[in-house]
């Protein structure tokens, strides 16, 4: 039962309990004193000599008193029943304070603080996957800057001890320290604009563009670069009639890191990435599927995951050569896609390799103006 239920019950129990008490009573006082005559009620003695003033005094007191006492006891079961989940929703802040996210408050009762309980376990299952995020996070950075930390100290220590004796084995690990510094600081760069993203601290500069345009100038821009590096970027069908509402830049850098997600993870010595676009009832759909090593199905959603590592679990065990990790482009790309307000995901493609499909709002009136 509501508590709005229970308010207007006690409500109605507290004019209506006291006024039928006290008419008994009174008729009882009456019948008593005054006696009945026949089957009527003997009003001639019962107003005599003032009585009946008295009476009423003394009945308008007793329902004073019986109404205070009625109001008393309603009062204060409904205080506990309010209480209740109150105390158990400080209880559980209290556990939150002591880091125990694990903690619920499985509120059974079927009233209007049922909403408050349930939204605060849900607020703690998310609390508590943002803490298991932080840890991955943390573990995360912690190896992806390890390796090219680990070679640059090996390469100080070789040319400070005189392994590196002559000019060509000091360029060498020079070299070695430029790269592994550059990719600390690419790491390092992901890491600030995912915090960004995160905390929608991003700005995004919005415009109508051509959606086929925008993927065809991308490709000619990196096609010769990736074919150097031994990613084929092959362009389907493209319409040039659709139109979507993006932040340029911010989309080129989702192209970018699907990119270098395919040619990282690709086994062929010249791998394929096939870039497709499409129009559905209200949103156009980019398809950018390669011809790399898939991953697990029920791998596919964690692809966006901050850092993931594919578990190599007994019971999710990884084929020979499938990826077994994103580090922050994909989860990057996630959050870009979503601020757009769009929903990127991965699939396994009939053909093998890995797809990833961008699902963005198409814009339905006639004038695309930027």
């Amino acid at each position: 039962m509501t508590l709005k239920r229970r308010l207007f019950i006690s409500n109605i129990m507290m004019l209506v309990l006291p006024f039928l008490l006290v008419w008994a009573l009174g008729l009882g006082i009456g019948i008593a004193l005054f006696g009945m005559q026949g089957r009527n009620f003997n009003t001639e003695y019962w107003y005599r000599g003032g009585r009946g003033i008295i009476i009423s005094l003394i009945m308008m007191a007793l329902a004073v008193t019986i109404t205070v006492a009625i109001n008393r006891v309603l009062t204060r079961k409904i205080i506990t029943q309010v209480m209740k989940p109150l105390d158990a929703l400080i209880y559980g802040a209290r556990q939150f304070s002591e880091n125990n996210l694990g903690f619920r408050l499985n509120y059974r009762d079927d009233d209007e603080f049922r909403t408050v309980c349930d939204t605060f376990d849900e607020m703690a299952v998310r609390l508590e996957k943002n803490e298991s995020s932080r840890r991955e996070l943390i573990a995360g950075i912690s190896h992806d800057l390890r390796t090219p930390l680990t070679a640059i100290k090996v390469s100080i220590d070789g040319i400070q001890s005189g392994v590196a004796a002559t000019d060509e084995q000091r360029k060498k690990y020079m070299g070695i320290i430029e790269n592994k510094s550059a990719d600390m600081e690419h790491i390092i760069n992901q890491l600030f604009l995912f915090s960004k993203l995160d905390m929608d601290e991003f700005p995004a500069e919005m415009r109508n563009i051509n959606c086929g345009d925008m993927i065809a100038d991308c490709i000619d821009e990196l096609s010769d670069e990736y074919e150097q590096r031994g990613l084929s970027l092959i362009m389907q069908e493209l319409p040039r009639t659709l139109y979507i509402t993006i932040d340029p830049v911010l989309f080129r850098r989702v192209i970018i890191n699907i990119f270098e997600n395919a040619v990282t993870y690709k086994t062929a010595e010249q791998g394929r990435l096939f870039i497709g676009c499409i129009e559905t009832e209200s949103s156009v759909e980019i398809s950018l599927a390669d011809d790399g090593p898939g991953v697990a199905p029920e791998n596919l959603e964690k692809l966006f995951d901050v850092f993931y590592r594919a578990d190599l679990s007994r019971n999710n065990v990884a084929r020979p050569g499938e990826r077994t990790g994103s580090g922050l482009g994909l989860a990057i790309s996630a959050k870009i896609i979503a601020k757009m307000g769009g929903v990127i995901r991965a699939e396994l493609p009939a053909a093998g390799g890995l797809a990833m499909v961008i699902r963005l709002p198409l814009i339905q009136d006639a004038y695309h103006g930027k």
